[in-house]
């Protein structure tokens, strides 16, 4: 396996890795901030927990758009591969951070 070849793989483990974990902290913060909260350390408020994670799972979306970007600038990955990961990154990006959003909302009261 060549350098080039080793290179788009490691891209694509990038980005899948980056977009997965933003759905996971996007989808389950309110669980996670619980759990942190019960089992780790019982000092911090949920909500602390809540907005940090619903921060970082907004910004993987950034990140892994970011990837898909550079990717595409310096010809790793080929023109249509990038627009489709940066459509379905979006969209995706887009309707989970409006959930983790409103559940923060909430819990703001």
């Amino acid at each position: 396996m060549g350098r080039r070849q080793k290179q788009k793989i490691m891209v694509h483990f990038f980005i899948f890795a980056t977009f997965f974990i933003g759905i996971l902290l996007g989808l389950y913060g309110q669980g996670l901030a619980y759990f942190l909260n019960e089992k780790v350390y019982t000092a911090i408020y949920p909500i602390h927990y809540l907005i940090a994670s619903t921060i970082t799972s907004i910004s993987m979306f950034l990140v892994s758009l970011l990837f898909v970007y550079v990717a595409a600038k310096k010809k790793v990955i080929n023109k249509t591969i990038s627009s489709r990961y940066a459509w379905s990154i979006f969209i995706t990006g887009f309707f989970i951070s409006c959930w983790s959003m409103f559940v923060l909302v909430m819990w703001w009261g």
